[in-house]
């Protein structure tokens, strides 16, 4: 087949079009973040109330039951989502991996908690979530989960001071509400925001 000479004004486009695909190589509408958020969040709010009115006994329940939830949605989602893309970019596939990493060290920290039957604090749980943050927001250069990053280290710094588990969670709460569920949201509009865009130059 004969080759098709494009115009100046159509290079133009494809460039355009090939910068545009590169800038929104990693697109994502935050679900994740949304989903471990509201997990999160409403664990943490739990744990307090539940400390506040002497229910403490049962705080771990909630803990495994927030972790059992996050567990099954996310492998649902994993395997959903692997079937809708068959081609993954580099910055994807680095992300899976790093995630992959994120959450066999989460486990691994879960485990050794309840192996060595030890008084945990919960502060190594946000200094995992803190580094995960800042890798996913650096790649794919989103400032609100950087920041959310350095929330969440403040924030684990605060519960090792601080030892009092009611007031842990609380700091727990906060420091997912701007780590996950602020930046989470502000990815799903973005995405909407894009795919909106999209929608129109194709129409």
């Amino acid at each position: 087949m004969e080759e098709k000479k494009l115009s100046g004004e159509e290079s133009l486009l494809l460039i355009r079009q090939m910068i545009q695909v590169a800038k929104d190589e990693h697109r994502e509408k935050g679900d994740g973040w949304l989903i471990w958020g509201w997990l999160l969040f409403v664990a943490s709010v739990a744990s307090a109330v539940m400390s506040y009115v002497k229910l403490g006994r049962y705080v771990g329940w909630v803990w495994l039951g927030m972790l059992a939830v996050g567990l099954i949605v996310y492998a649902i989602g994993h395997l959903l989502h692997q079937r809708k893309e068959k081609v993954q970019t580099y910055v994807q596939e680095l992300l899976n991996k790093i995630e992959r990493g994120f959450f066999i060290s989460l486990f691994t920290i879960v485990a050794s908690v309840y192996i060595s039957n030890s008084n945990f604090n919960f502060g190594y749980f946000y200094i995992l979530y803190a580094f995960w943050m800042f890798i996913h927001g650096s790649a794919i250069r989103f400032r609100p989960l950087i920041i959310g990053a350095w929330v969440n280290w403040a924030a684990a710094i605060a519960i090792f001071l601080i030892k009092d588990f009611q007031y842990d969670m609380m700091i727990s709460a906060l420091a997912v509400l701007v780590g996950y569920l602020i930046p989470g949201y502000m990815l799903r509009a973005e995405f909407r925001k894009k795919s909106l865009s999209s929608d129109r130059i194709i129409a």
